[in-house]
Order: structure tokens, then C-alpha cells, then sequence
């Protein structure tokens, strides 16, 4: 197999990206560029500078019938997640390019292929307190869903012998829950308001508290991403905020690294 090296990953993932947007416009599914991707396309008109990975954003709705449909009528590109692959961690989706092959962070972990991640927006409560109640209930089942997930005695990217044995510990220690027990219970604090008409939806899978009005992510426009147009919410100002506050503003030189720890062959 041949390394792929970081000029050759993106160019994947872009193929990633027409394959899914393509699809999706076939389909009547809404999908818009997600997270960094997005904040990339309106601050570098591409990747962020620093950034090796693509996001992808749908509503609940549409995830769901994209979940349904797509990997039905594709051999090479295969959507994951837990809902449709036992051996999969996932509780938002990803598109891989099965010809390729990847692990997380390294051969000794995860193997995966080349992928997009595809980030879901459920219905979130007008109450603010209630909005982070969620948030706080998601970052509890993501460490516990992550140690569950991980090799019992794969290193950590950080810290020394002490530290070590505590991370095995508590991996050892998750191996007593069902293999899908926290992910389910992380897309069951998602879906709390899915029977609410709220007006406001957000980000209670991903990394980040985010909140914003529906109409934000109901509406499209274009951006310009890697020399091609792709959709984008036409809120996409009010959204970014949401997500990262004043997203204009470059991070101090020491945060421009990458946040991305893997090894990718292609077949």
C-alpha cells in the first residue's frame, strides 16, 4: 500500500465532498459545509491553514433519510455510524473512501478509511440552562464513549507512566458497559426535543455548545471552498459565532496545529 500524504488526503476528501453533495441534491437532502470547513470557506475560501479534516452539517431529518439511502446506491463510498454498523463508535456519521485505508491515531489503533465527518443539528430547548444540562450530559458520555472505544493499553498522545496506568484503568473499567451503551445514550440526550418545535436547534453530538435558530441552518447559499462552490447555510455568520465566538480572529501560533493524529494508505 502507498502513504497518503497530506496533499493526497485532501484531494481525497474533496472527492468525498462532490460524491456527497451530489447525492444529496439528487436526493432532496439538505448538507451543508460544517465547523472548521465552514469557518475555512468564509475565512481562507479552503482548509484552514492548520487543518486536515472536513466536516459536514444536516438536520436531524435529513441525516436520517441520508442514513437510509445512500449506502444502497454506492459501492466505493460507505456511510458509518452505530445505527448501522456494529462495530462502529460513531454517533454522527461518516462518509468513507473504502480504497483507502486509515488509522486512528496510529496502526496500533483504530482503522477506519479516508473519511468526512457528517455532524447532525437536533432540536434544542429555549432555555438556556436546559441547553447545558445537554451540553455537560454529551461531554460525560463522549470521554466515557471514547474509553470504551480505545485499545485497554494504547498510549496516550500525552502525559507519563502515572497517567498511563489511570487511562488503562478506566478503559478497563468501561469494558463492563455494552459496546454501544454510551453512544446510544449520547444520541438519546441529542434527541431529548426532537418532538419540540423550539425554533432553535444545535450541535449536542459534536465538540462545541452550540445553539442557534432554525432558520439559520434551514436556508442555503454558496461558498467558495478549495477553488469550488458548495453549500453553506446563509446564516452561516450567526452560526459561526455560535460555534467559536469571534471566528474572524486567528488563534495565538502555538494553537495552529493540527488536531488530527492518523496514518492513511491508499490500496
Amino acid at each position: 500500500m502507498k502513504e497518503i500524504d497530506a496533499a493526497r488526503l485532501k484531494e481525497i476528501q474533496i472527492e468525498i465532498i462532490d460524491v456527497v453533495m451530489k447525492f444529496c441534491e439528487d436526493n432532496g437532502i439538505k448538507c451543508w459545509l460544517n465547523g472548521g470547513t465552514l469557518l475555512g470557506a468564509v475565512r481562507h475560501k479552503g482548509y484552514i491553514p492548520w487543518d486536515d479534516d472536513i466536516d459536514l452539517g444536516m438536520l436531524r431529518s435529513d441525516y436520517d433519510k441520508f442514513m437510509a439511502v445512500f449506502n444502497a446506491k454506492n459501492d466505493r463510498y460507505k456511510f458509518v455510524c452505530y445505527e448501522n454498523d456494529p462495530e462502529s463508535f460513531e454517533w454522527s456519521g461518516k462518509v468513507l473512501d473504502t480504497s483507502t485505508v486509515l488509522y486512528e491515531p496510529n496502526e496500533k489503533g483504530e482503522k477506519l478509511s479516508v473519511y468526512v465527518d457528517i455532524f447532525v443539528m437536533d432540536s434544542a430547548p429555549e432555555d438556556k440552562s436546559e441547553q447545558m444540562k445537554m451540553f455537560r450530559k454529551r461531554g460525560v458520555l463522549r470521554v466515557c464513549n471514547l474509553g470504551r472505544k480505545l485499545p485497554i493499553f494504547l498510549k496516550p498522545t500525552r502525559g507519563g507512566f502515572l497517567r498511563r496506568i489511570a487511562v488503562s484503568a478506566f478503559r478497563a473499567i468501561l469494558r463492563i458497559f455494552p459496546r454501544h451503551y454510551f453512544v446510544r445514550a449520547l444520541v438519546k440526550n441529542a434527541k431529548t426535543y426532537a418532538e419540540h418545535d423550539t425554533g432553535f436547534v444545535g450541535d449536542f453530538t459534536g465538540l462545541r455548545n452550540a445553539v442557534c435558530r432554525r432558520e439559520v441552518l434551514e436556508k442555503m447559499t454558496q461558498l467558495e471552498f478549495e477553488g469550488k462552490m458548495y453549500n453553506a447555510p446563509a446564516g452561516y455568520d450567526e452560526w459561526l459565532t455560535a460555534l467559536y465566538g469571534d471566528y474572524m480572529k486567528l488563534p495565538p501560533m502555538e494553537k495552529r496545529v493540527s488536531t488530527h493524529f492518523f496514518k492513511a494508505y491508499e490500496k
